[in-house]
């Protein structure tokens, strides 16, 4: 069952999935007791999900330090199966269960000795969606949930649609994913900009290029879209740059005038050795005077005294000198860590925007994909018969192909998979149930529980 009352899961709470339920159900045929069963808690499956689902494309994991006070990351799986792991960088997880995964990236740790034991955690945030298209009151896509059936997919699309499927219909959905399409487009644009200014900072350049750009959104940008979001992201660069080289003049400036202020304690101290060695020796006159009787015992101790001040007074200088040392140090390390900070920071930064720019790809494709897909029911429009009966498939893309299956409402769905629902005529309905068994058999297997 889908772990749909797990909110930390499917970031959604147990309210929020039922006031879009009933707002897509409203007087569907679909039974009531559909929504009591997408809702009912089943960690264990969720659990057993995670063990046996294995990563592809599009999937959100969330990676974390355990013994670290930062918040876990959260890493998008491109399309050649990688995440961007802190530290290690592009690390293949396509194909590989969350444990897997976890036991590989540990051993990338400790073979590149960055850690002896690696304290890591790995976990699913998001499936990739699933897209419940055909004649339903709200085709698109949605989110995926683990052990998650034809029949509760079919609701989470506000039911089948007995009187919706027309044309208009068709056509105002395409529209929808048109305008899906094209707002992907920009943010696309948005985040590769974004990506390209960071790019610029790391090149200490002043200019953002369009070199900078990552390679695969180049063709999906125009011109003219380029031409719009650049200026800003170019004063941003601008601005951040001029910061830092702010903060860098002023730690440098404060690192020179440490360095003058350590060398004039440095010829002081010079000095008062020197007064030192004048105290000695009248110190050596006056204890020979005293023993010949030629001065009081009260102008020894004076000498004395004077002496003792003097070589306190060194002491006093060597502390302040020290005192200084510690200043320049500090300065010092702060330069170094302004650098590396923003560095850091920036590389942070380019790795989310990466990621980003991947997610809103897969989001792209997978929306192209249903636009095709509607057109191709487009073609499937008369009905002449008042009795209808709903047929249900399944398109699912693995190993880099796509198979196509028709199921029943109780067979599973996987991750990444396209519900199709259709309306026939009864007689079409008859003759699609009494195919030969050999077609049947002739159609690729469709495996349960999360796509692998």
């Amino acid at each position: 069952m889908a772990s749909c009352c797990n909110a930390a899961r499917s970031g959604r709470s147990i309210g929020a999935w039922v006031g879009i339920l009933v707002k897509a159900l409203g007087t569907a045929g679909i039974a009531v007791t559909a929504i009591a069963t997408i809702l009912a808690c089943h960690s264990a499956a969720w659990a057993a999900a995670n063990d046996d689902y294995k990563l592809s494309v599009g999937d959100v994991v969330s990676f974390d330090f355990i013994d670290d006070s930062l918040p876990a990351e959260q890493l998008t799986v491109a399309s050649d199966g990688a995440v961007n792991i802190p530290l290690i960088g592009s690390f293949e997880v396509g194909g590989l269960t969350v444990p897997d995964a976890l036991n590989h990236i540990r051993k990338a740790f400790i073979d590149r000795e960055f850690f002896n034991d690696p304290h890591i955690a790995l976990a699913v945030v998001s499936f990739r969606p699933i897209f419940v298209l055909g004649d339903v009151k709200a085709p698109g896509s949605f989110p995926y949930q683990p052990a998650l059936t034809v029949e509760q997919a079919v609701a989470l699309a506000g039911g089948q649609s007995t009187g919706g499927a027309t044309a208009e219909d068709r056509v105002v959905t395409r529209a929808r994913l048109r305008g899906t399409l094209d707002e992907s487009v920009v943010q696309i644009a948005k985040e590769a900009i974004a990506a390209a200014r960071i790019k610029a900072q790391l090149a200490n350049n002043d200019k953002i290029s369009e070199q900078d750009l990552p390679p695969k959104v180049k063709g999906l940008l125009t011109p003219s879209l380029i031409a719009t979001l650049l200026p800003t992201d170019q004063r941003l660069l601008e601005t951040d740059q001029h910061a830092l080289t702010t903060r860098r003049k002023q730690l440098t400036a404060g690192i020179d005038e440490v360095n003058v202020a350590l060398a004039n304690i440095q010829q002081l101290s010079e000095i008062q050795k020197t007064v030192i060695a004048s105290a000695q020796t009248d110190l050596d006159r006056i204890r020979a005077l005293n023993k010949k009787g030629l001065v009081t015992i009260t102008d020894l101790s004076n000498a004395e005294r004077e002496t003792t001040t003097q070589q306190s007074h060194l002491l006093e200088i060597y502390n302040q000198a020290s005192t200084t040392r510690r200043e320049l140090s500090q300065l010092q390390r702060d330069l170094d860590d302004a650098t590396l900070t923003w560095t850091h920071t920036a590389l942070t930064e380019l790795q989310t925007h990466n990621s980003e720019i991947e997610r809103l790809i897969t989001v792209r494709e997978s929306t192209e994909e249903q636009i095709l897909l509607l057109s191709s029911l487009a073609l499937d429009q008369p009905r002449t018969n008042n009795t209808i009966a709903f047929t249900y498939q399944i398109r699912r893309k693995a190993n880099g192909q796509t198979t196509t299956k028709v199921v029943t409402l109780d067979d599973p769905v996987a991750a990444g998979d396209t519900i199709l629902v259709s309306i026939n005529r009864v007689d079409d309905a008859l003759n699609m149930a009494n195919r030969p068994v050999a077609t049947l058999a002739a159609t690729p297997p469709i495996q349960a529980g999360p796509s692998q």
